[in-house]
């Protein structure tokens, strides 16, 4: 950002003086030698400088390698916690300063800290996590971690970016075929409107890719937008669109005429001047080749395996999803992960439910079987996810920020519907599976918005919404916790639980 906000340079100002004055001292004396192992920064809106009355304070202590963090993590924690900074800073911020303890591998940041010269690192890596740390501004870096990163990593690839470019050109376009599918057969559905946002939010992330820029966290990708990409005359053409397409879905009542409309146009402006080639004839054959195919009475999906797939393959999954085809990229459902099974927390995180789900109805044998830890963990991160992201659809109406408000109701619902559908013994259903709300399910009572024929109703008055789905996490909390998939603790204090659910490296998966 150009300039910062008032209350950027006074929460930067603070967390300076914080550890400067109080961290960093107590460090030196208490716990010697570990000032040299530490990488001290300032995170999100208060590092871009664009923080607001709502914003937090998040101070981020990071470990370069994982022995170091579990060697001393736990130390660090308790030196800072009897440093008693909310009597000094308590009141800076709705949060209060808060000093988080991460390492670079728990970030999802070593792989490529390390090998930026692989591309299959860059292809694997969360980007908003990237922009996270690159656009930190350091408080402290006595072995120059940040400042590595920045050097070796601080702009993509031109490979890399040019496959991310077309992958996120083919998404605009197999998510704009399947809601005009479904909105010329059903009309402003939820299927048909969550089919919207997600060709509207790959276009976003195409506006950033088109100036070469990592994007952010997706809750503040619509607001950066308008700094970092307006002067940009590669991003400009395809961010007008996409700003036009996300007018219209953030001000339901959605009509059905109007919506196709601007999906149509939004799909003609983001296409790349450089695409022009001809539609791929044998796209059956490619696809066949490159992807696995889950079939049931009601078509076909096909799955790509790859995350970094090619061109030709790529071009066969627009010229599919243009004759009427289903497609998904590894990127949107956890393939690649699927490939390697292993019964682990992360693995079962980076596996999509709805990938669950078709590997349950007969895609790839039967699905492995997770343990009684990985399930615990799961019920603490859907409990928190859900949690966080009632609190950023509040914000994002608060700050007027209408469309990512609107997807992020979109995403609550979806974290209800995985969480009953656990319940039932089963997963969340694929998009292009949920005609209807699934049957026999309890409250909560958002998972009703799915069958409703006009969901728009459900999401326009934020805070009918915000009422109803805090009454409905509530309820599915006190049933977890009767059912002992939930400790009363988490239910208390959901954010005590964010580290130990790693939730920055899922929340935003497949979303």
């Amino acid at each position: 950002m150009t300039t910062a906000t008032a209350d950027s340079v006074r929460l930067r100002d603070a967390a300076a003086d914080a550890f400067q004055r109080h961290v960093l001292p107590a460090i030196r004396t208490r716990l010697p030698g570990v000032e040299d192992l530490l990488t001290a920064t300032v995170t999100s809106s208060v590092a871009y400088g664009a923080a607001d009355q709502h914003s937090d304070l998040d101070v981020f202590l990071v470990f370069r390698r994982e022995r170091d963090y579990r060697e001393h993590a736990a130390a660090l924690g308790s030196l800072i916690d009897g440093l008693r900074l909310d009597e000094l800073y308590g009141d800076i911020c709705d949060k209060g300063m808060r000093f988080e303890i991460e390492s670079l591998p728990r970030a999802d940041l070593s792989r490529l800290y390390h090998h930026p010269e692989n591309p299959e690192t860059w292809h694997q890596q969360s980007e908003w996590l990237l922009a996270w740390f690159l656009d930190s501004s350091p408080l402290h870096d006595p072995a120059g971690v940040h400042a590595r990163m920045r050097r070796l990593a601080g702009a993509w690839p031109p490979d890399v970016l040019a496959a991310r470019q077309d992958e996120a050109w083919t998404r605009i376009t197999t998510w704009t075929a399947t809601a005009l599918r479904l909105l010329k057969r059903d009309g402003t559905t939820y299927p048909a409107v969550r089919a919207a946002f997600r060709a509207a939010t790959a276009g976003l992330e195409a506006a950033y890719l088109r100036a070469g820029r990592f994007a952010p966290h997706p809750k503040w990708r619509e607001s950066y937008a308008r700094h970092h990409l307006a002067h940009s005359p590669n991003a400009g053409r395809v961010l007008a669109a996409q700003q036009r397409l996300a007018e219209v879905l953030a001000h339901p009542p959605y009509r059905t005429e109007v919506l196709a409309d601007v999906l149509e146009r939004h799909q003609d402006q983001q296409q790349p001047a450089t695409d022009g080639q001809a539609p791929c004839s044998d796209w059956h054959q490619v696809l066949t080749r490159a992807a696995e195919t889950f079939t049931d009475d009601h078509g076909r999906i096909r799955l790509l395996r790859s995350r970094a797939p090619g061109a030709p393959v790529l071009g066969a999954a627009r010229a599919a999803a243009q004759a009427g085809e289903t497609v998904y990229l590894a990127g949107e459902t956890g393939y690649d992960g699927l490939l390697s099974p292993r019964a682990s927390y992360d693995h079962a995180m980076r596996v999509s439910e709805p990938l669950r789900w078709m590997q349950e109805h007969g895609l790839g044998g039967a699905p492995a079987e997770d343990t009684r830890t990985v399930r615990h963990l799961r019920w603490r991160y859907l409990n928190f996810v859900l949690w966080r992201k009632l609190r950023v659809v509040d914000k994002a109406e608060r700050r007027g920020l209408i469309f990512t408000c609107r997807w992020y109701q979109l995403q609550v619902v979806d974290h209800f519907l995985e969480a009953q559908a656990l319940l039932t013994g089963t997963h969340a259903r694929p998009l292009h599976r949920l005609t209807t709300t699934l049957d026999g399910f309890p409250r909560p009572c958002l998972v009703g918005l799915p069958g409703e024929a006009h969901p728009d109703a459900g999401l326009a008055d934020v805070s009918a919404f915000l009422s109803q789905g805090w009454e409905d996490l509530a309820e599915l909390q006190e049933h977890l916790v009767r059912q002992q998939l939930l400790d009363p603790r988490d239910v208390a204090d959901p954010l005590a639980s964010q580290w130990e659910v790693q939730y920055w490296k899922y929340e935003n998966l497949f979303t």
